[in-house]
Formats: C-alpha cells, structure tokens, sequence
C-alpha cells in the first residue's frame, strides 16, 4: 500500500512538473508577443532588448510638440524629417565581407523606414544630415545650407545626436540650445528629440546634454544609458564596429529605441500647448545665429577675400555623396599672401577650417589668424588635432557677451605664402 501511494505521489508530481513547465512557457509566449519586434544579434534575448530599450528612455518630455507630429503622420500628410549628427548619424559602422561601407543602413536610415511601415498614408520628406567628426557648433551652421534648404522646407521633426563629438565644454551646451530653440521658434508644431549615442571607450557628453533637455522639456534617449548599464543584455562586442560606431545590429537598436519612444507617446495623453522659454538656459547663447559661407550674401558681414578667391572642392566629403562643404574661401599655391578680412558686428564666432587630407596632391600649410589686430592663434592646415583626414576643425575665437564691432583677418604665416588653406565656414550670434 506505501509502495501504491509512492508511485502514485510521484506520478502527480511529475504531472504537476510537466504542468507549471508548460504554463510557464505559455506565459512567455504571450509576454513575447506583446510587442512584436526583431531582436538583432546582440547576445541577448528577446526579454532583455525589451529591457534595454526601455533604460534607454530617459524622458518623453513636454509631449505637446512630438503627439502633434505623429497626428500628421497619422492623417497621411507630407512631413520633414531631419537628423543631424557626426558620424554615427550617417551611417558609418556598417560594412559588407568586403570591408565597404553600407552607410545607407545606418539607425537615421532604419528610423526612417520604420516609420514609414508605422504610417504607411504619410509622406516622409527625410534628410540624414550626419558629418563624420563634427560637433555641435558646426551642426548650428550646417542646419540652414544641409538641413533647410536641402530638404526646401523646415523640419517638422529634428532628432539631434551630437553627444559622442561634443565634449562638456560651454560652447557645445549652448549650440544644442540654440538648435532647439530655433526649431522650437520657427513653427510652434515642429519637434526636437534629443539623442544620446554611447562611445565604447570614451563614452559621451550627455550629461550637459541633458540640462537643456530638461530646461527645454526635450524628448531624450541615452543609448549610453541602455548598452552600458549593468545589468545591460547587450554584448559591446556585437553592438560596436570599433570604438564608437555601431555594428548594423547596434544601428537597429537605435532606431528601434526611437520608435520606443513614439510608441510611448503615442499611447499617452497629450500635454498642454508647449511654451518656449524665454530667457535662455546659458548665459554663452547663439541667439540669431548666422552662418556664413563663400557664396551667402549678408548685409551684416563685409568680406575680401584677398589672397583666399579659389575654391576647393576636395572639401569635407558626405557618404551620401558630395562636399560638405562647396562654397569656400581657399588659399592655393599660387595665391600670394593678400589676407582674407572679414568685417562684422557680433559677439560671438566660430571659425572653420580644412585639415587636407594626406592623400591629396596640395600641401596644406599654417594661416595665422587675427581678431581686431591682435594674433590669437595659428592654425595647421597640414595636420591639425582633429587628425588629417580632408576634416572640418571649429574654433570659438569671439565669445563676449554683448555685440561690438570686430575685424577678423587670416593671412598664411611666414614660410607657408605658397601653401594651401581652406576657410570653410563662419557663424556667428548677434
């Protein structure tokens, strides 16, 4: 009779095994199709992606602006979306067996097609304007000529993913600033997201970031906040090419934490009319930010061009194609030592130059530069900080805090009159 009972004990514990084993995974079943997504090759499971994507959501912010967006997609109408960023933004990280860049597969690249699956009746007007290297500071004086005017149109949504090129210093906080007030500014529907990119070694500047995000009420998504955490599913060995840019798997993950958060707001209810606020988060501001290139034609600004008439058309390339750069003011060989001068009131501005890729036939050389008479600094055209690869260098050389009038020159130094130089762009606030 024991023996009868032991058997029959053990044969409903094993159907009682069999049982919670079998509810258990119908449980997971069912929590996996809550929402339907392709988990790409990261070491980590479907649970986990879900996880990280949701750690990667810093705020959706004052959601006024983002839920008016996304009614316009949802009615099927024509709408302007812009990213804007360094190298990640364009696509860089992607490669074939052959080592070819498939820079079209980026996040920015992805993000756009998934929201065009989303709302299929919409019209996705779309510009990735990413430039390898750059800050934000030159992000501000590209946004007219690679954002604006290449798309014809205002964005209706502008993503901004500078954290990984900018450092912490002031200039970078107030650039971001400036960008999302002048889109905030310019149509009281249009919408700013702000995104954080992670670096394996160095990580990223999104902590200043962040004071404006708030300041603003700025949507925000930290990748650095989901890929590093601790208890992170992803593998930095599949999520990185190298030590900033994505594999295509880490690409997906970006574009899937965008569309995360449109989900997110999407869902919720919408807050009240937004409004902008009026006094400035920095003291440092690029407030009525112009940028200025070799063909702008600006009543502030008086320009010879001296010695620096030529035009360089090896300047800064895109992957998509192209110079980023097309209107300049280049110093050749041959083209003596008259100085460049450029007259205008203002209080701040960013000077930008080429550092010649070593590749190329012209030596580069070192052009001094001058504010009001006075020698403030030599730059190196042959071989700057930012490495010699035909980049784009920025400097802050005016920062005060109300306007004045200022005379900038830029002459070749001693030594270097039969090099080339490359002027690509001035900004300045006023």
């Amino acid at each position: 009779m024991k023996k009868i009972n032991a058997i029959f004990l053990f044969i409903i514990m094993i159907f009682s095994f069999t049982s919670c084993n079998s509810d258990k995974k119908e449980n997971i079943e069912v929590k996996e199709t809550i929402k339907e997504i392709e988990v790409p090759e990261l070491g980590c499971t479907k649970e986990q992606y879900l996880a990280d994507i949701e750690k990667s959501l810093v705020s959706p912010g004052n959601n006024y602006r983002l839920k008016k967006f996304i009614e316009k997609l949802e009615k099927g109408e024509t709408v302007y979306v812009a990213i804007i960023g360094g190298s990640v933004t364009e696509g860089a990280g992607i490669k074939d067996e052959t080592g070819k860049e498939l820079w079209q597969q980026g996040y920015a690249f992805q993000f756009r097609d998934q929201l065009a699956e989303k709302f299929p009746e919409a019209n996705i007007v779309f510009n990735g304007a990413g430039l390898s290297g750059t800050p934000s500071t030159l992000g501000l004086i590209r946004y007219e000529n690679h954002i604006v005017k290449e798309m014809g149109h205002k964005p209706d949504l502008l993503i901004i993913e500078f954290a990984v090129n900018d450092g912490g210093e002031p200039e970078f906080m107030s650039a971001t600033e400036a960008l999302v007030r002048k889109v905030y500014s310019e149509d009281e529907d249009s919408a700013v997201i702000l995104l954080y990119s992670d670096a394996k070694t160095y990580k990223n500047s999104q902590d200043t970031k962040m004071i404006i995000g708030s300041y603003y009420r700025v949507p925000q998504i930290s990748i650095q906040n989901a890929v590093e955490a601790p208890d992170s599913g992803i593998s930095e060995d599949l999520y990185f090419d190298d030590y900033v840019h994505p594999r295509k798997p880490g690409h997906k993950f970006m574009a899937d934490c965008l569309m995360n958060l449109f989900e997110k707001v999407e869902a919720a209810k919408m807050n009240d009319s937004y409004a902008l606020p009026e006094v400035y988060k920095k003291n440092m501001d690029f407030s009525n930010f112009n940028a200025v290139f070799a063909d702008s034609k600006n009543s502030n600004v008086k320009i010879s061009a001296g010695g620096f008439t030529a035009v360089d058309n090896n300047s800064q390339s895109l992957k998509k194609g192209g110079n980023a750069f097309p209107s300049n003011w280049h110093h050749s060989e041959d083209s003596g030592n008259d100085s460049f001068v450029m007259e205008v009131n203002c209080k701040n501005l960013i000077f930008v130059y080429k550092v010649q890729g070593n590749w190329l036939p012209e030596k580069f050389g070192t052009a001094e530069v001058y504010v009001d008479g006075n020698k403030i600094a030599e730059y190196d055209g042959s071989n700057s900080e930012g490495g010699a690869w035909n980049n784009s260098v920025q400097k802050l050389i005016i920062n005060e805090a109300e306007c004045a009038d200022h005379k900038i020159e830029v002459k070749m130094a001693p030594g270097f009159e039969d090099k080339g130089f490359t002027i690509l762009a001035i900004g300045y606030g006023i």
